[in-house]
């Protein structure tokens, strides 16, 4: 934009070079539009420094953005490992063969059931006292 506010500085000093009398018609509108585009390049000017300043701050907002996804979220590199990650592969995948001891919570009565059949939308009923294994949640919010 300097290069603006340079071009109407010179147009400004032709005018007055060229000795223009106010008291005429056209030097009158050619006066006020030197006018007028000297305040639109000093308010381009400042709107461009503005954004350099905007510019500034998001990109150090962006820095501190990285710097965090980095630490929230690892290198990028950390990512590949994964890729490859086959759950067949890890011995401490779920298995659903695997059986499951469990104990009463109400009347001790041990319980084996395999992994496959747990409903988890339904707590396991002890069959000795007929109670869920798992109270919900919900029920202990209601009574309190």
């Amino acid at each position: 934009m300097g290069n603006l506010t340079d071009r109407t500085a010179y147009l400004r000093g032709l005018a007055e070079g060229m000795n223009l009398s106010k008291d005429q018609n056209e030097n009158k509108l050619m006066l006020e539009m030197l006018s007028v585009m000297d305040e639109m390049a000093q308010k381009l000017a400042e709107l461009e420094n503005g954004m350099a300043e905007l510019d500034e701050y998001v990109e150090s907002i962006d820095e501190d953005l990285s710097d965090m996804e980095e630490v929230l979220f690892g290198d990028e590199e950390d990512e590949d490992d994964y890729e490859d990650y086959d759950e067949e592969d890890d011995e401490s995948a779920f298995n659903e063969n695997e059986e499951l001891s469990f104990e009463c919570p109400h009347c001790g009565n041990p319980m084996r059931l395999k992994a496959a059949d747990i409903d988890f939308d339904q707590s396991p009923v002890c069959p000795k006292c007929n109670k869920p294994f798992f109270p919900d949640v919900m029920e202990g919010e209601d009574e309190e």
